[in-house]
């Protein structure tokens, strides 16, 4: 027990140092490119006075050293910066959109990890047949698909030939009542969650199929079948446990990229959420904006990597011993 909560430790300050490291980055891009940083920061509209207030406030009148000490203390109390587009603090900017993201992309994930993991096993449990051709191809078709173009052909499809879903937007304007908006809300995922889930299940599919078909020919899986016990019960007790490490790796990833949202299908579909942000932020040369999102997603990220490194110590003995050395 000690030797993993060591290991916990040994985890949360790697990702803590990553963390630092990127904001690190963030400071030394500011402050070290061509030009006036304050310039950057303020936009190149920006009023003489407004730059000099900038660059009172940021210390950039201040030698190096000191102007880091000042913005780790903002970034510390929740101050990174003012975004020049929104006329808000980025932060709050950032808050408002995230929700909006997190409801897409984790529904997306989740709904691509189950049936994903869930199809690899089944195509793997009958490798080389029919079905697990036909699946197997219609993963290979989705995994290859550019995500914009894939949810072109669904707005297409869905919402100009045959008129079922909007072909944008989060929830209609003059909805009432909280089950009717709820409603209005899954109406308008369905398009761009179908979208990623198709993208992403795909990977998952493959990844899970490919590592499924080693496990089914290890000598404890020919054993389990020599004692006669059910099929099923090989494939998902037996065999999936000791696939799913690479799968939990793989969500790991995935999950800190969901802060960053789908920058493309969020544009396609016009949802309001961090991903479409990005690009008005990019468009409207917002730097505190995009540096707010770049810092945001970096956490994202190395919070969802610290768990699952511990989910996969968890999981597998064999990694678990690994990891703790």
């Amino acid at each position: 027990m000690k030797k993993f909560t060591l290991f916990v430790l040994k985890r949360f300050i790697a990702a803590v140092l990553v963390i630092v490291a990127v904001v690190l980055i963030s400071f030394f891009v500011i402050n070290l490119a061509p030009g006036n940083p304050a310039v950057m920061l303020a936009g190149e509209a920006a009023s003489p006075e407004y730059i000099k207030e900038i660059e009172k406030a940021y210390g950039f009148d201040k030698p190096i050293e000191e102007r880091l000490v000042i913005y780790l203390e903002r970034l510390f109390v929740g101050d990174w910066g003012y975004s020049t587009y929104y006329q808000a603090p980025v932060l709050s900017a950032i808050l408002n959109r995230l929700p909006a993201t997190l409801l897409l992309m984790l529904t997306a994930l989740t709904i691509a990890i189950f049936a994903g993991v869930y199809l690899g096993a089944i195509t793997a449990g009958r490798a080389f047949t029919k079905l697990d051709t036909v699946i197997n191809y219609l993963g290979l078709v989705f995994y290859s698909f550019p995500a914009y173009w894939l949810a072109l052909l669904l707005v297409l499809l869905f919402s100009l030939y045959v008129p079922l879903f909007p072909t944008g937007g989060i929830i209609d304007i003059g909805i009432e009542g909280v089950f009717q908006k709820v409603i209005n809300v899954l109406w308008h995922m369905v398009l761009p969650v179908s979208t990623l889930a198709l993208i992403f299940m795909a990977s998952y599919l493959r990844l899970t199929r490919s590592v499924m078909i080693d496990v089914l020919s290890s000598n404890y899986i020919f054993t389990a079948i020599a004692k006669g016990l059910p099929r099923k019960r090989i494939i998902f007790k037996h065999a999936l446990r000791n696939a799913l490490i690479p799968v939990i790796a793989m969500a790991g990833t995935q999950f800190g990229q969901v802060i960053a949202g789908a920058v493309l299908t969020e544009t396609i579909f016009s949802w309001p959420g961090i991903g479409s942000l990005l690009i008005q932020a990019v468009t409207f040369r917002d730097y505190p904006l995009v540096i707010g999102i770049f810092i945001m997603t970096a956490i994202a990220t190395s919070v969802s990597n610290f768990v699952a490194d511990i989910l996969m110590a968890r999981v597998d003995p064999r990694v678990r011993a690994k990891l703790m050395g």
